[in-house]
């Protein structure tokens, strides 16, 4: 696949390549992305509570590990509360996988959020900055990119 060289390492609608350059992100926000790599359920983040259409769940952030070392944080999506458990008894395959995402940013926090509290395993709204921290940081090559999967048919 190619990419788009007034992108620099970051390819829109086609493929996220090495190291993104950070800067960018907030004028492609929304903007369709392919990857590949191995999921790092050992830094798999809860996010929640939530609610989707009147069912009580999270959100489940897993760090995609590619090929080339650089990790991204990508929402999984949606688990609802009864599920959970399930998800976390889930046998996780070490294969990889193609993602086709769409790239976000943090979420403002309100006043009626709780804080985050990382060491405790709570996580109650998306800051890219602390989560990527979280799974490793800069010395583990996880890049502040945060991607919402799309589920579906992979576009070429």
């Amino acid at each position: 696949m190619c990419t788009f060289s007034f992108l620099g390492h970051l390819a829109v609608a086609e493929q996220v390549n090495s190291f993104v350059s950070l800067g960018i992100i907030p004028d492609f926000v929304y903007r369709k992305v392919l990857m590949s790599g191995k999921w790092d359920y050992d830094h798999m983040i809860i996010v929640g509570p939530r609610t989707r259409d009147g069912t009580a769940g999270h959100h489940v952030i897993i760090p995609l590990v590619r090929s080339d070392g650089t990790t991204i944080l990508v929402d999984r999506g949606f688990v609802s509360k009864d599920a959970l458990e399930k998800f976390y008894k889930a046998v996780h395959a070490d294969e990889e996988v193609f993602v086709q995402g769409m790239l976000r940013v943090s979420q403002v926090r309100n006043s009626f959020t709780p804080d985050n509290h990382p060491e405790k395993g709570e996580w109650y709204w998306i800051d890219v900055d602390a989560m990527a921290e979280h799974a490793g940081g800069e010395k583990a090559n996880v890049q502040p990119v945060f991607v919402e999967e799309i589920f579906g048919t992979l576009f070429v």
